[in-house]
């Protein structure tokens, strides 16, 4: 194990930099790259790390001179050893293991990537002992074309072949970092064969699969001794917007300097002794687009009814530069709803779309860059529909992912009451009800201008024959009906006339249905009878007896036509009970009524003819209690 700090010490310096164009030259503008770790060993062992700066170099200061130190540069993301790394920075060959003090000051050994068996000298600086990097490729964003940090590149190889001793730093795998590099270098006494890459593992936010966007290239690409570099495309960084995409069958393969388009392989020939390094074979991945694609949803009906046919139009644009495979757009009925097959049509050309309950689906869509597909189809509103406002969702989809990549576009109708089917229609007549017996009899006509209400505060008045109409007054309860109010406003009614009806008036509603309700009204006869307290005995209720015998002949009397009984008690001071007198005498007259009612209903015609007897009209009574002005309240 060396003495680190003795006297006559040696230095060991280098750089790691981008080489951009391969010819293992440090050349002005190139980028220097930071970050970067590098390791000294001894005799296998780890005895000191350093890491680029912002120059991109690395130096070790104090190494005691001997034989046996070892120099190797690791990716800062995945701490995978990296190479090729050479003796001199000025792209002259060397012999591995041979001192020249221009091109390997230091006898290094790099077959393995590393620099290795090096020979450091008393009181030395060796410089220049450095990484070209130069990365397979990279893996990158197929829309934005931005490196893709994260993924895992893998490679296999021929019978034979073993990772840990065929590969520089013996891993099968590499994680990309933020710039998305990916490197693997083949040892001398790899087997020659047909080597693999495969992305095996993907970042949050990929499609877990090689890409549709940017296809691989089919087939194996031969690797021979030219060209060399064995340049996959012309860039060194992912393909900008602009580079044109590779027809998969039809790739050019090596071509001098690299093709200029987007071509790239998973399947090579190698001959570790023969064939030249292949650089540029960058790799796309495709991203879960959420708003790729812009969804809008139209329909140009605003009521429906049930049993009506609603079209649709869905829009669907690809709001990026890039193609979108593997979309599927999915339309999503509202309940009750169901789509009229053979009505759907892309573009204008039928296309039957995938039913499945609620779901339309036009399933393994295309996009090319910037397009604008229009879907349409019809839906039928189905009979169990009830009324209110429906929904339907449309929305594009990623098949592979099952992930939303566009908005959620929405288009509403109202399905409405059918004004034959679901209206219960109320048409009626407020009619001179000359006999007060509530009912139209022939000859009894219409009142004009007279104002009718519902519960919901619709005005209808009467016309010049007393008619009246509400159309689709109520969708009933499709089950079992509802109840339906009208009320006659009887300040409307000619002076004198009085409501002969129930008043408000409650009708039972069917769906479909029309259902008649008229309002009787006629004029009445008011008759005041005026009474105080010396007309009862004293402390009673109860008139006295030679004022009850004269009940028969006020019942009688209103009997004659339509009245109003308006009893009036007149209230002196002290007087308390004249609201229970009138009470008791309003349903002792009452009674009368009723019992000369009955008693005509039992009489027969003198001649025995079968006349019906004449009906007794309804009797209304209305009662006041006064005070004579200057008796006080």
């Amino acid at each position: 194990t060396p003495i680190i700090g003795t006297p006559a010490a040696a230095t060991l310096a280098g750089h790691v930099w981008r080489d951009m164009d391969h010819n293992r030259v440090k050349d002005p503008g190139e980028p220097v790259v930071a970050g970067w770790t590098v390791e000294l060993l001894y005799n296998g062992v780890l005895v000191k790390t350093a890491v680029t700066g912002p120059d991109g170099g690395y130096k070790f200061e104090d190494l005691p001179p001997g034989s046996g130190y070892q120099v190797r540069f690791k990716n800062p993301d995945s701490g995978a050893v990296w190479g090729s790394a050479r003796p001199n920075e000025g792209g002259a060959s060397f012999t591995n293991g041979s001192v020249d003090p221009t091109t390997n000051p230091t006898g290094a050994d790099a077959s393995d990537g590393t620099l290795k068996n090096l020979t450091l000298n008393s009181g030395v600086n060796y410089t220049e002992h450095s990484l070209p990097l130069d990365p397979a490729g990279v893996v990158y964003d197929a829309v934005t074309r931005l490196p893709v940090q994260g993924a895992v590149v893998t490679i296999t190889g021929p019978g034979g072949f073993n990772p840990a001793v065929h590969l520089v730093g013996g891993a099968a795998s590499v994680t990309t970092g933020a710039d998305g590099q990916y490197q693997f270098l083949l040892q001398p006494g790899a087997p020659a064969g047909t080597y693999t890459l495969a992305v095996t593992t993907y970042p949050a936010g990929y499609l877990p699969q090689p890409s549709d966007i940017i296809p691989v290239c089919n087939g194996t690409l031969n690797v021979g001794a030219v060209p060399d570099p064995a340049l996959v495309q012309n860039s060194n960084t992912a393909p900008g917007a602009g580079v044109p995409d590779a027809n998969p069958a039809a790739c050019p393969g090596l071509v001098a300097g690299g093709s200029p388009t987007t071509q790239y392989y998973f399947s090579f020939d190698i001959n570790v002794g023969t064939s030249a390094n292949v650089l540029n074979n960058h790799i796309p991945l495709d991203p879960i687009l959420g708003g790729a694609i812009r969804i809008s949803k139209t329909t140009p009906m605003m009521n429906v009814t049930r049993g009506d046919l609603v079209p649709y139009t869905i829009t669907a644009t690809n709001t990026l530069g890039s193609t979108l495979p593997n979309i599927d757009v999915q339309d999503q009925l509202p309940p009750g709803f169901k789509y009229r097959s053979g009505s759907a049509s892309l573009n204008g050309v039928y296309v039957e779309p995938k039913v499945a309950g609620r779901q339309v689906t036009w399933a393994n869509q295309i996009f090319a860059p910037n397009e604008k597909k229009t879907y349409k189809l019809i839906l039928v509103v189905g009979a169990g529909v009830g009324e209110g406002e429906y929904v339907n969702q449309a929305w594009a989809l990623n098949s592979i992912a099952s992930s939303r990549v566009s908005n959620v576009g929405t288009a509403t109708v109202r399905v409405v009451p059918d004004p034959t089917f679901d209206c219960s229609d109320i048409i009626g007549k407020v009619f001179d009800d000359k006999n007060a017996n509530g009912y139209q009899d022939q000859g009894e006509p219409g009142i004009p201008n007279v104002r009718v209400a519902t519960a919901r505060g619709l005005l209808v008045t009467t016309d010049a024959e007393g008619r009246f109409h509400v159309p689709c007054a109520a969708i009933p309860q499709m089950d079992r009906g509802s109840n339906f109010v009208m009320k006659l406003d009887d300040r409307t009614l000619p002076s004198g006339f009085r409501v002969t009806t129930e008043n408000p008036r409650d009708v039972r509603v069917t769906r479909g249905k029309m259902v008649k309700l008229n309002f009787g009204a006629t004029v009445h006869r008011v008759m005041r009878v005026e009474l105080d307290g010396r007309a009862f005995a004293a402390d009673k209720n109860a008139l006295l007896p030679e004022w009850q015998a004269r009940l028969p002949d006020i019942v009688k009397s209103l009997q004659e036509r339509p009245s109003v009984l308006r009893l009036a008690y007149r209230a002196g001071n002290g007087d308390e009970q004249g609201k229970q007198r009138l009470k008791a005498l309003a349903e002792k007259l009452g009674d009368l009524y009723q019992e000369e009612r009955k008693r005509q209903l039992k009489q027969k015609p003198a001649d025995g003819a079968d006349d019906e007897v004449p009906e007794i009209p309804p009797l209304i009574v209305e009662t006041e209690i006064f005070k004579p002005v200057g008796e006080g309240k």
